[in-house]
């Protein structure tokens, strides 16, 4: 019994460990990207969004797509309502009101405006002058997901 106990804790902390990583702060990036320089992936989210939220759930966890992430990029996640000021690049960014008592963090919507629209989730990978290189809008399955992170743009 001691036995079988042990081997089900240890799945359950190694299946745990698995899928979570480590993401890292926006206000930690630049003294990151000072030590090394890598592409910065973005996902920019809310904590109402449901694909976002599925994202964390099954695109994240997925082994391809965690192995991809730790070793060529930095990873953040982005609150779009965040109301902490931004420090990035030696601009400010602050939490604009725009109706009511609903809001945007401006680098948010900087990074996640397309055509007018923003949808959630908007992942986006940074260069090292924090410029986007790749853009992509809503939920991906996991594997299209992988795909797209790993393609060279044209």
């Amino acid at each position: 019994m001691k036995y079988l106990l042990g081997i089900i804790g240890l799945l359950i902390v190694l299946g745990g460990s698995a899928q979570d990583l480590s993401w890292t702060s926006i206000h930690d990036i630049e003294d990151s990207m000072a030590k090394k320089v890598k592409p910065i992936l973005v996902k920019i989210e809310t904590p109402w969004c449901g694909y976002c939220k599925l994202m964390d759930k099954k695109v994240y966890p997925y082994k391809k797509v965690r192995k991809e992430l730790a070793k060529n990029y930095y990873y953040i996640k982005l609150n779009a309502e965040e109301k902490q000021t931004i420090e990035l690049n030696d601009t400010t960014y602050k939490f604009k009101i725009y109706g009511g008592n609903r809001g945007i963090q401006e680098l948010a919507r900087k990074w996640a405006k397309r055509d007018g629209q923003i949808k959630y989730p908007t992942t986006v990978i940074l260069d090292e002058n924090y410029q986007i290189v790749k853009f992509l809008d809503g939920y991906l399955p996991k594997q299209n997901f992988y795909y797209w992170l790993t393609e060279d743009e044209e």
